[in-house]
């Protein structure tokens, strides 16, 4: 059985995505929605936190306007490549 693995840009998505929904998300809730281990959430978070797509306040996570467009143009890219069957 092959399995499928999920590029970096997907997996950012899946976590704004998440943070996206509810307006703020602790890492519990993110990390369930977007199926990844705490260790690999955390690398992640750090990294969109850096990137200015998502921002730290105590324990939560918000999105930034940075973030939707980085999520938007995600979604309207993989909707372009899933028209020629190409996955992300």
């Amino acid at each position: 059985m092959v399995k499928d693995y999920r590029s970096k840009p997907k997996i950012y998505a899946d976590i704004l995505e998440s943070v996206a929904e509810q307006g703020y998300a602790r890492p519990t809730k993110i990390m369930m929605d977007a199926n990844l281990s705490y260790d690999r959430l955390k690398k992640h978070l750090e990294t969109l936190v850096q990137k200015g797509l998502l921002r730290h306040e105590g324990d939560t996570y918000s999105i930034t306007e940075a973030g939707i467009e980085f999520l938007t143009e995600f979604k309207r890219f993989e909707r372009f490549a899933s028209a020629f069957g190409l996955r992300i």
